[in-house]
């Protein structure tokens, strides 16, 4: 009866685990994917970032994604 019951709380316990990662890497997705910013290669208009991707008003450049040092290193777990 004991194994039985050990059985069923350890299988209780990995269900409710694997549930928290899935919801937390959603709500991460989500999020790096709202914060997504571009902007020229070449600098034309110094630090300034735009939320679409398109072209450089000044040199005509397609826009590039600037990566964020807070989205890169986030859900990043050894």
């Amino acid at each position: 009866m004991k194994n039985v019951f050990f059985a069923a709380l350890m299988l209780l316990f990995t269900a409710c685990g694997a549930n928290n990662d899935k919801t937390e890497k959603a709500a991460t997705d989500a999020t790096a994917s709202a914060e997504k910013k571009y902007a020229c290669p070449m600098q034309c208009e110094g630090e300034k970032t735009y939320a679409e991707a398109g072209k450089c008003p000044v040199c005509k450049m397609d826009l590039q994604e600037v990566a964020m040092a807070e989205t890169d290193s986030a859900g990043h777990n050894h």
